[in-house]
């Protein structure tokens, strides 16, 4: 009863924060990505007042194999409904997911949402993707050379961070990918 109750307390006092930044991170089995460090590492960065935060997510996992089809499933709707709903701003994960993706929604545009100086300088690991005016835009960002993957053995294994089309908070967006790629 007393663990319902802080529950409860807590879900209403989260509720009552600012999200500055939203972001899941998927399939991270070599946890290259620590959701609550990053979490606490990036706020601090950031410099959030009392009632900002930033929520990252890295308890999910998709399964393109047909194996963990329950969580594969829940996974993928845990995704796609904040993406419908306006909620997230971005998911780092494989390529095999991501690839998975583009074929499902509509991806931003990274060379009009990222500051020219940033963009030219991620500009040889943007990967491609259909737009929502069904050409090719700048999608991904393939993350090998990012802070957290330098040097990191992962068999071959690529992530991508990609922005979906309507991810609400560009500014934050931004200042995560810098700090990604100082």
């Amino acid at each position: 009863m007393v663990l319902f109750v802080w529950y409860v307390g807590d879900a209403v006092a989260q509720g009552q924060k600012e999200t500055v930044l939203q972001g899941f991170f998927t399939n991270d089995i070599y946890d290259c990505f620590p959701a609550r460090q990053l979490q606490k590492d990036f706020s601090a960065h950031l410099g959030l007042e009392k009632g900002q935060r930033v929520i990252f997510d890295d308890d999910l996992f998709l399964d393109m194999n047909g194996e963990a089809v329950q969580y594969t499933a829940a996974s993928n709707g845990k995704v796609i409904a904040y993406m419908a709903v306006g909620e997230l701003d971005f998911v780092v994960t494989t390529q095999e997911v991501y690839e998975h993706f583009v074929g499902q929604i509509p991806m931003r545009d990274l060379s009009a949402l990222l500051p020219p100086d940033l963009y030219a300088r991620l500009s040889p690991c943007i990967a491609l993707a259909e737009g929502t005016e069904g050409t090719d835009v700048p999608a991904a960002i393939e993350m090998s050379q990012c802070r957290f993957l330098q040097g990191a053995d992962l068999e071959g294994e690529r992530y991508y961070l990609f922005v979906p089309y309507n991810a609400p908070h560009d500014q934050a967006i931004c200042a995560f990918i810098r700090y990604c790629f100082p």
